[in-house]
Protein backbone atom coordinates (compact mmCIF):
# COMPACT_ATOMS: atom_id res chain seq x y z
CA UNK A 1 0.00 0.00 0.00
CA UNK A 2 2.61 2.47 0.27
CA UNK A 3 2.98 2.73 -3.57
CA UNK A 4 -1.05 3.82 -3.29
CA UNK A 5 0.35 6.89 -0.89
CA UNK A 6 3.60 7.54 -2.92
CA UNK A 7 1.18 7.58 -6.30
CA UNK A 8 3.03 5.45 -8.04
CA UNK A 9 -0.27 3.41 -9.40
CA UNK A 10 1.63 0.96 -11.93
CA UNK A 11 3.76 -0.51 -9.10
CA UNK A 12 1.04 -0.95 -6.88
CA UNK A 13 -1.28 -2.14 -9.63
CA UNK A 14 1.58 -4.99 -10.47
CA UNK A 15 1.91 -5.37 -6.49
CA UNK A 16 -1.83 -5.94 -6.00
CA UNK A 17 -1.91 -7.81 -9.45
CA UNK A 18 0.42 -10.28 -7.94
CA UNK A 19 -1.30 -10.78 -4.91
CA UNK A 20 -4.37 -11.84 -6.77
CA UNK A 21 -2.81 -14.52 -9.02
CA UNK A 22 -1.10 -15.95 -5.44
CA UNK A 23 -4.30 -15.68 -3.49
CA UNK A 24 -7.13 -15.60 -6.12
CA UNK A 25 -9.70 -16.53 -3.18
CA UNK A 26 -8.41 -13.52 -0.57
CA UNK A 27 -10.22 -10.69 -0.91
CA UNK A 28 -7.12 -8.30 0.24
CA UNK A 29 -5.80 -7.98 -3.39
CA UNK A 30 -8.59 -6.93 -5.02
CA UNK A 31 -9.31 -4.47 -2.07
CA UNK A 32 -6.61 -2.82 -2.15
CA UNK A 33 -6.84 -2.74 -6.09
CA UNK A 34 -9.98 -0.90 -5.66
CA UNK A 35 -7.95 1.43 -3.66
CA UNK A 36 -5.95 2.45 -6.66
CA UNK A 37 -8.90 3.65 -8.14
CA UNK A 38 -10.13 5.62 -4.97
CA UNK A 39 -6.72 7.61 -4.54
CA UNK A 40 -7.17 8.47 -8.22
CA UNK A 41 -10.49 10.07 -7.46
CA UNK A 42 -9.14 11.54 -4.29
CA UNK A 43 -6.32 13.09 -6.22
CA UNK A 44 -8.28 14.05 -9.26
CA UNK A 45 -11.74 14.32 -8.51
CA UNK A 46 -12.24 16.23 -12.08
CA UNK A 47 -11.71 12.55 -13.33
CA UNK A 48 -13.81 10.72 -11.32
CA UNK A 49 -16.16 9.40 -14.20
CA UNK A 50 -13.53 7.96 -15.79
CA UNK A 51 -12.10 6.16 -12.78
CA UNK A 52 -16.39 5.33 -11.31
CA UNK A 53 -16.74 2.00 -13.49
CA UNK A 54 -12.90 0.24 -12.75
CA UNK A 55 -13.66 1.21 -8.59
CA UNK A 56 -17.13 0.06 -8.71
CA UNK A 57 -15.95 -2.81 -10.81
CA UNK A 58 -13.77 -3.82 -8.38
CA UNK A 59 -15.57 -3.23 -5.44
CA UNK A 60 -17.59 -5.70 -6.14
CA UNK A 61 -15.47 -8.28 -6.97
CA UNK A 62 -13.77 -8.03 -3.52
CA UNK A 63 -17.78 -8.23 -1.95
CA UNK A 64 -18.52 -11.28 -4.05
CA UNK A 65 -14.63 -12.45 -2.96
CA UNK A 66 -15.67 -12.09 0.77
CA UNK A 67 -19.57 -12.96 0.05
CA UNK A 68 -17.78 -16.81 -0.92
CA UNK A 69 -15.73 -17.28 2.09
CA UNK A 70 -18.72 -16.22 4.07
CA UNK A 71 -20.83 -19.07 2.71
CA UNK A 72 -18.48 -21.36 4.05
CA UNK A 73 -17.18 -19.81 7.34
CA UNK A 74 -19.83 -17.13 8.44
CA UNK A 75 -17.55 -15.86 10.86
CA UNK A 76 -14.31 -15.23 9.02
CA UNK A 77 -13.19 -11.69 10.19
CA UNK A 78 -11.05 -11.55 7.13
CA UNK A 79 -14.16 -11.75 5.01
CA UNK A 80 -16.09 -9.35 7.22
CA UNK A 81 -14.05 -6.92 7.51
CA UNK A 82 -12.38 -6.33 3.74
CA UNK A 83 -16.43 -6.55 3.22
CA UNK A 84 -17.10 -4.13 5.34
CA UNK A 85 -13.89 -2.14 4.23
CA UNK A 86 -15.09 -2.44 0.52
CA UNK A 87 -18.75 -1.12 1.35
CA UNK A 88 -17.58 1.48 3.40
CA UNK A 89 -15.62 2.74 0.88
CA UNK A 90 -18.61 2.58 -2.15
CA UNK A 91 -20.32 4.04 0.89
CA UNK A 92 -17.85 7.07 1.09
CA UNK A 93 -18.44 7.16 -2.89
CA UNK A 94 -21.81 7.68 -2.64
CA UNK A 95 -21.34 10.60 -0.24
CA UNK A 96 -19.22 12.55 -2.60
CA UNK A 97 -21.77 12.22 -5.20
CA UNK A 98 -24.28 12.70 -3.43
CA UNK A 99 -25.98 9.46 -3.68
CA UNK A 100 -27.77 9.69 -0.14
CA UNK A 101 -29.99 6.87 -0.79
CA UNK A 102 -27.09 4.38 -1.44
CA UNK A 103 -24.76 5.92 1.00
CA UNK A 104 -26.89 5.71 3.60
CA UNK A 105 -27.77 1.83 3.03
CA UNK A 106 -23.74 1.10 2.32
CA UNK A 107 -22.42 2.99 5.42
CA UNK A 108 -25.10 0.91 7.51
CA UNK A 109 -24.45 -2.73 6.13
CA UNK A 110 -20.84 -1.93 6.49
CA UNK A 111 -21.14 -0.30 9.83
CA UNK A 112 -22.99 -3.59 11.07
CA UNK A 113 -20.11 -5.83 9.63
CA UNK A 114 -17.33 -3.88 11.46
CA UNK A 115 -19.16 -4.23 14.30
CA UNK A 116 -20.09 -8.22 14.21
CA UNK A 117 -15.88 -7.80 13.62
CA UNK A 118 -15.65 -6.04 16.87
CA UNK A 119 -17.25 -8.54 18.72
CA UNK A 120 -15.19 -11.49 17.61
CA UNK A 121 -11.85 -9.35 18.11
CA UNK A 122 -12.28 -6.24 20.40
CA UNK A 123 -9.14 -4.73 20.55
CA UNK A 124 -8.23 -4.84 16.95
CA UNK A 125 -7.31 -1.31 15.83
CA UNK A 126 -7.93 -1.64 12.04
CA UNK A 127 -11.50 -1.95 12.50
CA UNK A 128 -11.72 1.18 14.60
CA UNK A 129 -10.87 3.03 11.05
CA UNK A 130 -14.36 1.82 9.77
CA UNK A 131 -16.41 2.45 12.79
CA UNK A 132 -14.65 6.38 13.21
CA UNK A 133 -15.28 6.98 9.66
CA UNK A 134 -18.80 5.54 10.23
CA UNK A 135 -19.51 7.39 13.36
CA UNK A 136 -17.96 10.42 12.46
CA UNK A 137 -19.43 10.95 8.47
CA UNK A 138 -22.76 9.99 10.20
CA UNK A 139 -22.84 12.59 12.31
CA UNK A 140 -20.99 15.17 9.93
CA UNK A 141 -23.43 14.89 6.68
CA UNK A 142 -26.27 15.36 8.03
CA UNK A 143 -24.97 18.57 9.41
CA UNK A 144 -23.42 19.67 5.98
CA UNK A 145 -26.84 18.54 4.30
CA UNK A 146 -29.44 18.95 6.40
CA UNK A 147 -31.95 17.61 3.72
CA UNK A 148 -30.15 13.89 4.65
CA UNK A 149 -31.33 14.38 8.58
CA UNK A 150 -35.35 12.97 7.74
CA UNK A 151 -33.43 9.55 6.26
CA UNK A 152 -30.63 9.24 8.73
CA UNK A 153 -33.03 8.79 11.52
CA UNK A 154 -33.62 5.17 10.16
CA UNK A 155 -29.59 3.85 11.41
CA UNK A 156 -27.38 4.12 13.87
CA UNK A 157 -26.50 7.87 14.68
CA UNK A 158 -22.52 8.87 14.75
CA UNK A 159 -20.67 10.86 16.79
CA UNK A 160 -18.19 13.14 15.17
CA UNK A 161 -16.11 13.15 18.87
CA UNK A 162 -16.55 9.38 19.45
CA UNK A 163 -15.39 8.68 15.48
CA UNK A 164 -12.31 11.18 15.68
CA UNK A 165 -11.43 9.10 18.62
CA UNK A 166 -11.14 5.71 16.86
CA UNK A 167 -9.39 7.54 13.89
CA UNK A 168 -6.67 8.56 16.29
CA UNK A 169 -6.94 5.53 17.74
CA UNK A 170 -6.30 3.50 14.39
CA UNK A 171 -3.84 6.00 13.48
CA UNK A 172 -1.59 5.18 16.15
CA UNK A 173 -2.48 1.46 16.75
CA UNK A 174 -3.80 -0.18 13.79
CA UNK A 175 -1.60 -2.74 12.30
CA UNK A 176 -2.61 -2.18 8.45
CA UNK A 177 -4.54 0.86 8.66
CA UNK A 178 -2.69 3.28 10.22
CA UNK A 179 -2.13 5.55 7.31
CA UNK A 180 -5.52 5.89 5.75
CA UNK A 181 -6.82 6.44 9.60
CA UNK A 182 -4.22 9.39 9.68
CA UNK A 183 -5.42 10.44 5.44
CA UNK A 184 -9.31 10.44 7.29
CA UNK A 185 -7.89 12.33 10.03
CA UNK A 186 -6.45 15.00 7.79
CA UNK A 187 -9.73 15.35 5.84
CA UNK A 188 -11.85 15.93 8.59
Amino acid sequence: SDYIYNIEFSKATECFKTMQKKYPEHPAGYFLDAMIDWWKILIDPSNKSRYKPNFLKKIETTIYKCDEILAKDPISINAMFFKAGAIGYRARFHVDDESWVSAARDGHEAFNLLLRCLKIAPNNHDIMLGTGIYNYFAAAIPEKYPIVKPMLLLFPSGDKKIGELQLKAAANSARYSSIEAKVVLMQV
